[in-house]
C-alpha cells in the first residue's frame, strides 16, 4: 500500500505540475479558450491509463504457474528500467522542463488546431499515467489488489492537495524536498523490483538457482504485515536468493553511479582521483616507522629465516605439529583435501597464499616491499655483480614489454596444478628453491628492481591487484614542485632510489609501487611530500588510469586459468589439464576479443583502445574467482567455502559493474553509445556470474505461486 501511495502520488503530482505549467502559459498568451481543450486531454490520458492497467492486471490474472513467473518478472523489469529511465531523465531535464513544456505549447498554439493542445495535454498526463499504471501493476504482483488501489487512491489525493498547495504558493510543501524524497524512495523501489523479478524469474526457470542467503519467516514472514511493506516498498522477501542480492546490489550500485554523474560532479576517474592523505608531516607515528631505514631490511630478514626453517622442514621431512581443522585450530593432525600432514603446507598453502591477495587488495604492496626475502636476494644477488662487474645492464626491451609477468604468473600455476606441489610439501619446497634461484640469476644479470616489477609471477598478480586497493602513495604536486635536488628521485645515503624507477613526485598509480619507502625515507622532514592516504577503491580504474594492453589481455586470459583450476564439472575434470588449462585460457582471451569486436564500433573507440580499458572492468569478479581457485585450500580448512563464494561473488560482481559504468562512460563518445555499449559487456559478465555461481552457489528456488 505504501509504494502505491508513494508512486501515484509522485506521478499523479508531476502530471499536475505540467498541466499547471500548460495552463499558466496560456493563461499569460491570452489563450484561456483552450483550457477546455487541456482538460479534454487530461481525461482522455487517464481514460487511458486506467484501460492500461486493466489490461495488464487482466493479462496477469490469466496465468499461472511458470508463465505467470515469467511475465510478473518481465513486468517487474519493465517497469524498474521505466522507473530508472524517468529519475535519471528528471535528474537531468529538471531545469529545463518549463521551457520544454512552454515550447511544446507555443508550437501546438501555432498550428491553430485545438487538437495539438490536446495532444500535448494528453501526452504529458498519459506518460505519468501509463508509468503509473506498470508500476501499479508490477505492485499488484506483489500484494492484495485492494491494498494497491487503496494505496493509490490516498496517493491521488494527496498529489492533488500538494498540487493545490503548489498552486497557492504555500511555504508549507517545499517542491525540491517533497521530488527528493519520493525519488529516493523510488530507487528503492526499483531496486527492490530488480530483486523480485530475480526471485520470479529464478523460480519460473529463466535465470539459475542459487542457495539461500538467510530465513527470516520465523520472525517476518512474507504475508504479515510488516512482509508485505517491506516487499512493496524495498523487495523484502524472507527467503532471499543470492543471485536476488547480487542484483539488488548491482542495481544500485548502477544507479548511484549515474546519479553521481548526472548531479552536476565531476566524474570518479575523469580528473585527479579524491585522495586523503594520512597525517599532516612526517611526525605521525607511522611515518616515524617507515622512515626508519632498518624496515625493509630487519622485516624481510626475519621472514627469510622463516622461509628458510620451513624449507628445512619440508626437504628433511621433520614433523612438526601435527594440526587439525576441526574446532578451535589446535595441535593434531593436520588434514586439507589430499595435503601432506607438513607444516610447511599449513603455512604456504593455507595461510600465505589467500592472506597474501586479500592484504594485497587492502593495503597496496606491502609484501613486495616490506615482507618479501627474494627481494633482498635478488638485490644482494645485484650487488655481488656490482662489485665484480660494475654497473648491471639495463633491463632488456623485450622484458619490459609486460608479456613475461602472465606468461611466468601462467606457467608457475600450470606447473603447480600439474604435480602435486600443494598436496607434497618437498615439491612446494623445490618450487620456492627454484623461484629463488631465478630470482638470484635475474639479479645478477639486470639492474636493480627487474625481478621485482617485471618477472616475479606473484609481483605479477599483485600489480594488478594492488590498483583495486583503497591505500595509496601519493605526492603534494605543489611541494615537489617547488623541490630542485629532487632525493626522493636520485636516492640519498638514507635509501636508495626508488627500486622499480619511478618518479615518486609524479607518482599517479600503485600498480608498479611496491610500497619500499624509499621515497619516503629520502624525502625531506620539512617537506613530507610522499604520504600514505585513502581514495575510493579502485579509482584509477574507473577512468582508467594509464591502460596497459597486455594487463587488460592479461586479466581475460587469467579469468580462463581460474575456471580451469577452480572449476566444479565433472564434464571438465574428465579432459586431460594440459588441453583444459590452455584451452580455456584461449577461450577466454578469444571471448574478450570477441567483446572488444562487438563494443568497438558501438563505444567509438579503435579495436586497440577497446582492448587496454575493457579488461579492467572485469578485474574485481575475476579477484573474486582467483581467491575461490587458488585459497581452496584455505576455505576448506575452515569450512566456509559456500558463505566465502558467495560474498566474493557478489563483491566483485558488484564492483565490477561500477567500473563497467565509469569505464564505459569515460571511454564511449556519447552517453547513449556507453549505455549500447553496456549490452554486450554486461551480458558477459552475467555469462561469467552465473558460471561461477553454478559451481559455488547453485541451489533451488522455492516457485512462489
Amino acid at each position: 500500500m505504501i509504494a502505491a501511495l508513494v508512486i501515484t502520488a509522485r506521478e499523479a503530482f508531476e502530471a499536475s505540475l505540467l498541466i499547471g505549467i500548460i495552463l499558466a502559459y496560456l493563461a499569460r498568451s491570452n489563450n484561456r479558450r483552450h483550457f477546455r481543450d487541456v482538460w479534454l486531454g487530461v481525461g482522455l490520458a487517464l481514460l487511458a491509463s486506467f484501460l492500461l492497467a486493466a489490461a495488464i492486471i487482466l493479462t496477469m490474472g490469466n496465468m499461472s504457474g511458470r508463465a505467470e513467473e515469467l511475465f510478473e518478472g518481465a513486468m517487474m523489469l519493465l517497469a524498474a528500467a521505466v522507473l530508472t529511465y524517468v529519475l535519471l531523465w528528471l535528474r537531468r531535464e529538471r531545469g529545463r522542463l518549463r521551457e520544454t513544456i512552454q515550447s511544446q505549447v507555443q508550437t501546438a498554439l501555432g498550428m491553430g488546431s485545438g487538437r495539438a493542445i490536446v495532444s500535448v495535454a494528453f501526452l504529458a498526463v498519459f506518460r505519468e499515467g501509463a508509468e503509473a499504471a506498470l508500476y501499479l501493476s508490477a505492485i499488484a504482483a506483489v500484494e492484495p489488489g485492494v491494498r494497491t488501489f487503496a494505496g493509490a487512491g490516498v496517493g491521488l489525493g494527496l498529489a492533488l492537495m500538494a498540487g493545490y498547495l503548489v498552486y497557492r504558493g504555500s511555504r508549507f510543501l517545499k517542491l525540491s524536498t517533497f521530488l527528493k524524497l519520493t525519488e529516493l524512495v523510488l530507487l528503492l523501489f526499483a531496486a527492490g523490483l530488480v530483486g523480485r523479478a530475480t526471485l520470479a524469474l529464478q523460480s519460473g526457470g529463466l535465470l539459475p538457482g542459487t542457495i539461500s542467503l538467510w530465513d527470516s519467516s520465523g520472525f517476518l514472514p512474507d504475508s504479515s504485515v510488516g512482509g508485505v511493506v517491506l516487499g512493496t516498498l524495498l523487495g523484502y522477501t524472507a527467503i532471499p536468493s543470492l543471485l536476488q542480492a547480487m542484483f539488488y546490489l548491482g542495481y544500485m550500485a548502477l544507479v548511484l553511479s549515474l546519479f553521481v554523474d548526472l548531479g552536476g560532479k565531476p566524474r570518479l576517474g575523469m580528473y585527479e582521483e579524491p585522495f586523503t592523505p594520512l597525517g599532516k608531516d612526517y611526525a605521525h607515528p607511522l611515518y616515524r616507522l617507515l622512515r626508519k631505514p632498518w624496515l625493509t631490511i630487519l622485516v624481510p630478514s626475519l621472514m627469510g629465516l622463516a622461509l628458510i626453517f620451513l624449507l628445512l622442514v619440508a626437504v628433511a621431512r621433520v614433523d612438526i605439529g601435527p594440526f587439525n581443522n576441526e574446532d578451535l585450530l589446535r595441535w593434531g593432525p593436520f588434514q586439507s583435501g589430499e595435503n601432506e600432514n607438513s607444516v610447511f603446507n599449513l603455512v604456504m598453502w593455507i595461510v600465505w597464499l589467500p592472506l597474501l591477495s586479500l592484504v594485497t587488495v587492502l593495503l597496496g604492496r606491502v609484501w613486495c616491499g616490506v615482507l618479501c626475502p627474494l627481494r633482498l636476494a635478488t638485490d644482494g644477488a645485484r650487488g655481488l655483480a656490482e662489485r665484480l662487474r660494475g654497473k648491471g645492464t639495463p633491463t632488456a626491451p623485450y622484458v619490459r614489454l609486460g608479456w613475461l609477468l602472465p606468461t611466468t604468473f601462467i606457467l608457475i600455476t600450470f606447473f603447480v596444478k600439474l604435480w602435486p606441489v600443494q598436496r607434497v610439501a618437498l615439491y612446494g619446497a623445490f618450487l620456492f628453491l627454484a623461484i629463488l634461484g631465478v630470482a638470484v640469476l635475474v639479479g645478477l644479470a639486470f639492474r636493480r628492481g627487474t625481478w621485482c616489477r617485471y618477472i616475479c609471477p606473484v609481483g605479477g598478480w599483485l600489480a594488478r591487484i594492488t590498483r583495486l586497493s583503497p591505500l595509496g602513495l601519493r605526492p603534494n604536486l605543489s611541494v615537489c614542485a617547488t623541490c630542485q635536488d629532487k632525493p626522493c628521485l636520485r636516492g640519498t645515503a638514507y635509501a636508495g632510489r626508488c627500486p622499480a624507477y619511478l618518479n615518486p613526485s609524479r607518482l599517479e598509480s600503485n600498480r608498479y609501487c611496491t610500497k619500499c619507502w624509499n621515497c619516503v625515507v629520502n624525502c625531506p622532514p620539512e617537506k613530507a611530500s610522499l604520504r600514505l592516504g585513502w581514495r575510493f577503491p579502485g579509482t584509477e580504474l574507473l577512468r582508467p588510469y594509464a591502460p596497459d594492453l597486455w594487463e587488460s589481455l592479461y586479466v581475460a586470459s587469467l579469468m580462463g586459468m581460474y575456471m580451469a583450476v577452480g572449476h566444479r564439472s565433472l564434464g571438465l575434470a574428465q579432459l586431460p589439464f594440459p588441453l583444459l588449462f590452455f584451452g580455456l585460457i584461449a577461450g577466454a582471451t578469444a571471448v574478450f576479443l570477441a567483446l572488444c569486436l562487438v563494443v568497438t564500433p558501438i563505444a567509438g573507440l579503435s579495436f586497440f583502445r577497446s582492448v587496454a580499458t575493457i579488461g579492467y572492468i572485469f578485474l574485481p569478479l575475476e579477484f573474486s574467482a582467483a581467491i575461490l581457485a587458488f585459497g581452496d585450500d584455505a576455505l576448506e580448512f575452515f569450512n566456509i567455502v559456500t558463505p566465502a563464494a558467495a560474498l566474493l561473488l557478489a563483491v566483485g560482481f558488484v564492483w565490477s559493474v561500477v567500473l563497467a559504468v565509469s569505464i564505459l562512460r569515460n571511454q564511449a563518445r556519447t552517453a547513449s553509445r556507453a549505455l549500447l555499449a553496456s549490452v554486450p559487456v554486461g551480458a558477459t559478465l552475467l555469462l561469467v556470474l552465473f558460471l561461477w555461481l553454478s559451481w559455488y552457489a547453485s541451489g533451488t528456488v522455492v516457485d512462489l505461486t
